[in-house]
């Protein structure tokens, strides 16, 4: 057994409790932070995961976040450490499951035009790349936003509810990720040949861009990362290198979880980003979050380009389709006003004829 692999079979909640962290038990294997009830530990695999800033890994990665030290401090620290040895279940596969009966796309096409202000052609083609569908989930309409993997096989869903109910859902309408959906690939979209990656945060705001900037775009690939993950930057940028090489093979033996350690091994072991100085830009909302995410990258070393949409007036956050639905209103007062000059034009009021009496 070699050193590496020894160490990370130290088991990852005894370090943690070395550490000064207890972690509370929350279901079987899972336990969770006492702060952050999105940074859990998986006991059955020996690893961590902090959902709300995608970060993932091993034993010796959480020595090395919680404890703010080096790869080689955080080896020496298990190494001479007196920790229980875990009983690792490997990491195993679970295809996705799609069971949701399709529908006619109507009512989706009409909330895509009217509630979004997308168009009949950017709907158009992004159907026609089998990303968008129309189907029913717990007795209410919603729109599907399909991710399809290297291999053009279906590895997650989105849906976007259809109809407004402030009392159900939080923000209106209602949004959720399918269970099971592999969140690492993103939903892209390929235009020509793709030899660079613009990043969305969501499916209507890469659409909502491609809209506004589709006579510029060619040969890329717009991705959505459904929300702002590192590792859907991971993996579509070891995507594109292996497309390029002809070795997409090589992606079906990557572990989701290893995508981040690959993609800094790209960063610091090849000159794929030297000679692809704009490989990466980042479309992502114009708003804190989106502002920070892209510094943590430019933090990490990536050579990264950022295209954000305007801020209009005071506001503090835009975001694509807030430009597209902008754009649409203003070229519909124009549309208004154009025919009321029109009408006047061909129906003028009558002229009177006023006699001054002396």
């Amino acid at each position: 057994m070699t050193r590496i692999k020894a160490v990370k079979q130290k088991a990852i909640l005894d370090v943690a409790e070395s550490l000064g962290y207890s972690f509370r038990r929350l279901s079987g294997q899972i336990y969770e932070h006492p702060d952050h009830d999105s940074f859990r530990i998986f006991v059955d695999t020996n690893t961590f995961k902090w959902f709300s800033r995608d970060i993932q890994g091993d034993v010796i990665d959480f020595v090395q976040l919680v404890a703010g030290v080096t790869f080689n401090e955080a080896v020496s620290y298990l190494e001479t450490g007196d920790f229980e040895q875990a009983k690792v279940i490997e990491e195993t596969y679970q295809p996705f499951q799609y069971y949701l009966h399709e529908e006619p796309f109507q009512q989706a096409r009409t909330y895509l035009k009217d509630v979004r202000g997308l168009s009949d052609q950017t709907i158009n083609t992004f159907g026609r790349q089998g990303l968008l569908a129309q189907a029913t989930y717990q007795s209410e309409p919603v729109l599907v936003l399909k991710s399809y993997d290297h291999n053009g096989t279906l590895q997650a869903a989105s849906l976007q509810g259809l109809v407004k109910n402030e009392e159900k859902h939080n923000r209106g309408y209602l949004k959720k990720i399918m269970k099971g959906s592999h969140g690492h690939v993103g939903i892209s979209f390929d235009i020509g040949n793709p030899k660079r990656l613009i990043f969305c945060e969501s499916v209507i705001n890469m659409m909502s861009y491609y809209q506004l900037h589709q006579k510029q775009l060619s040969d890329v690939r717009l991705v959505s990362m459904e929300g702002l993950k590192l590792s859907v930057i991971a993996y579509q940028t070891l995507r594109l290198a292996a497309e390029e090489q002809g070795k997409l093979a090589f992606l079906d033996t990557v572990k989701p979880s290893r995508l981040s350690h690959y993609l800094q091994a790209i960063q610091e072991t090849t000159t794929f980003f030297q000679t692809h100085s704009n490989v990466i830009t980042m479309a992502v909302d114009n708003d804190e979050a989106g502002r920070e995410f892209c510094q943590k990258l430019s933090d990490k070393g990536l050579p990264i380009s950022q295209d954000l949409p305007p801020l209009q007036g005071l506001e503090t956050k835009s975001d694509w389709n807030d430009i597209v639905k902008q754009q649409k209103e203003i070229s519909l007062s124009n549309l208004i006003q154009s025919a009321q000059i029109q009408a006047i034009k061909n129906h003028p009021p009558p002229k009177w004829e006023h006699t001054l009496e002396l």
